[in-house]
């Protein structure tokens, strides 16, 4: 056993899960969350202007996948973070894991007002030029508006839990993730609707809340943070550890991952940009369709910032024989979890279809997409273990290429098989196949391969 003030993990099946089930829980909270709004608005019959059920689905969707781009950018920073605060948590260096965080606090807060500030005024020409319907339009305009402001809270409250993961604190995570869909179920009721007095905001009240339950997030993560003394274990001082030096070694190890993440959703904005070109009833069944993800793809995505962090933590105790051993660990945990929770929602698409909309159009339309996107699901709850582990590993522009590749791949077929042809939603959605397929075979080609074993940079704290 390792002695109690220790931060280095162990490469065992039950580490893995003590370290990602309170992620799961975490990322499985919001997904709770995503799923009663999707419910509300898709049970929200307006009574305000000339918008129909339909419209707003489709706004939710793809304003809410531009948004999602914006938070990955975010979230590609605190990735590279954790992959260097977890390389100091396999060498037992809590100072210099302190200063990364440090740095990673202002970085996070820049990064995230500087985005902030230019979608507000970027976003509505982007849309101006890409989206048809003109309701669907300013509905997303409005909704983007408000919701950008949640961006500096959400990435600050990403920032503490990947704190959390990396000192093999990954219980805390539940809590913010706890209060962050709280505030936004109960102010989702009370602002679409305009119950208790509130006044009827429809798709605007859906941002609003998701603004002050992101406020909620942040707070109770730092407070967290505070109240268990883990500023001053770690030393985390924002002006005393400040160092450029340190931010420009940050920034170069996680600016591949940013312009990964933002390619990558950003394919998927295009996704759903294409798909409000074949309909409103399409573009509706999409923005449901992409609840799946989050409801299958929890395990997927908690173990894979568990790779993550486990793999660069195992290289800072020069174990690189344990790696690959992990890696495959992970997988067959993610796999068998994603088919479990897969299986219901294959063999009766349209239970879970009626629980979160009353359009019986959409629920006889959606079958076969349904089932495609899980499926899809399950090659993600690999390739995604994998592509982490090239995270780990510390070799961030492998990543940048791979993922480009990918990008690459799918954008030709989306472009061809919706754009031009305009085939129906189920072959839409097989684009995921093209994605994740390719992103496999490269990175299990590089793991297995073993080039970035001989990639070996020291990080400097000071």
């Amino acid at each position: 056993m390792l002695k109690e003030d220790s931060i280095k993990v162990q490469n065992s099946y039950a580490n893995i899960v003590k370290l990602a089930l309170p992620i799961a829980v975490s990322i499985l909270i919001p997904q709770i969350s995503m799923l009663t709004n999707t419910y509300f608005l898709g049970n929200y019959t307006p009574t305000l202007g000339l918008y129909q059920k339909q419209d707003l689905l489709s706004a939710s969707g793809i304003a809410g996948i531009f948004y999602l781009t914006l938070v990955m950018v975010g979230y590609g920073l605190v990735s590279g973070l954790l992959m260097l605060m977890s390389r100091k948590a396999g060498e037992n260096d809590k100072v210099g894991l302190g200063k990364l965080m440090s740095n990673g606090i202002i970085l996070c807060f820049s990064l995230a007002i500087l985005t902030s500030i230019s979608t507000y005024y970027l976003a509505p020409l982007l849309f101006d030029l890409s989206i048809h319907e003109e309701s669907i339009r300013i509905s997303a305009i409005q909704f983007i508006h408000i919701r950008t402001w949640g961006l500096p809270f959400i990435i600050l409250a990403q920032l503490g839990n990947t704190f959390f993961l990396a000192t093999s604190n990954s219980k805390y995570i539940i809590a913010g993730s706890a209060v962050q869909t709280l505030f936004n179920i109960i102010f989702d009721y009370l602002l679409i609707f305009g119950n208790l007095g509130f006044t009827e905001m429809g798709l605007a009240g859906s941002a609003l809340a998701s603004v002050i339950a992101d406020i909620g997030f942040m707070a109770s993560v730092w407070l967290i943070i505070k109240f268990k003394d883990y500023l001053k274990i770690y030393s985390i001082h924002m002006r005393k550890n400040w160092n450029w030096s340190l931010s420009k070694q940050i920034l170069y190890k996680s600016l591949p991952l940013i312009i990964q993440y933002f390619l990558s959703i950003g394919a998927w904005e295009l996704f759903f940009i294409y798909v409000e070109h074949l309909g409103k009833a399409e573009s509706a069944l999409s923005q449901i369709l992409r609840s799946v993800f989050g409801i299958v793809g929890v395990a997927t995505w908690a173990l894979g910032s568990t790779c993550n962090s486990m793999v660069s933590n195992v290289i800072g105790q020069q174990k690189m024989n344990e790696v690959i051993p992990l890696i495959q660990r992970v997988v067959i945990v993610s796999f068998l979890v994603s088919l479990s929770i897969g299986l219901p929602l294959l063999l009766f698409p349209n239970y879970f279809l009626n629980l979160l909309t009353n359009d019986a159009s959409l629920v006889e339309m959606g079958t076969s997409s349904l089932r495609i996107v899980v499926i899809a699901t399950w090659m993600l709850s690999v390739a995604s273990i994998y592509f982490n582990g090239v995270v780990g590993t510390g070799n961030t522009s492998v990543n940048m290429i791979f993922e480009f590749v990918a990008i690459v791949l799918y954008c030709i077929y989306i472009t061809i098989v919706i754009e031009y042809l305009q085939l129906p939603l189920p072959f839409a959605w097989a684009s995921e196949f093209v994605y994740w397929l390719s992103l496999f075979v490269m990175s299990a080609y590089y793991l297995h391969k073993g080039n970035w074993k001989k990639y070996n940079s020291s990080i400097v704290t000071s």
